[in-house]
């Protein structure tokens, strides 16, 4: 069972999130594990997830500014949180303008071409994202498909080659990436 909570005047059709799909599966490959480096396809779950989180207003402010996902351990929800942060960090994940069917996005000759009244995206100037979760392998294991994406996926073609550490990825053109967790006396409440 589950709940979805939306607002009143939520419309899948208004939202950055048919962007966000596309560029996920365009340009993010999957982290360690046992399907590593295969291309993308999100499910229907995941992607009317990140749907919802992208819904916008008429007035082209986002919905939500929070969205929560719970699943059982192993339905990949550290990967997805990976895949979102990249979007975040790398593509066009803010509001513009309303399309009049002639915009499109265009990234390392990938085209994705805006239907007339769909959000056009920009990308954040400078954006510092954390990683944070109760436990270090939680935010490891978002981080670890983070900077498996910028050393050895498609989105790190063009990156400085110091650019993804360990402990931190400095992003073209400013901002950062942060693995973070809280302190283990945090788990219990």
């Amino acid at each position: 069972m589950r709940d979805l909570i939306r607002a009143d005047v939520h419309d899948r059709t208004r939202s950055l999130g048919w962007l966000a799909v596309w560029w996920i599966e365009t340009f993010c490959v999957h982290g360690p594990g046992d399907v590593q480096g295969t291309d993308v396809k999100l499910d229907d779950e995941f992607a009317g997830f990140i749907l919802d989180t992208y819904s916008v207003g008429e007035d082209g402010r986002r919905l939500y500014d929070s969205a929560f996902i719970s699943r059982a351990k192993g339905r990949a929800k550290s990967e997805l949180a990976g895949f979102i942060a990249l979007f975040e960090a790398m593509g066009p994940a803010r509001f513009s303008h309303f399309s009049d069917g002639t915009d499109y996005y265009e990234r390392n000759g990938q085209i994705y071409k805006y239907a007339e009244g769909e959000p056009v995206g920009v990308e954040i100037t400078a954006p510092v994202i954390r990683c944070l979760a109760t436990e270090e392998t939680q935010a490891g294991n978002t981080y670890d498909n983070i900077y498996f994406n910028l050393t050895e996926g498609p989105l790190g073609e063009g990156l400085p080659r110091d650019a993804a550490g360990l402990a931190r990825i400095f992003l073209p053109g400013g901002g950062e990436i942060i693995p973070s967790t809280a302190s283990s006396s945090s788990k219990d409440g």
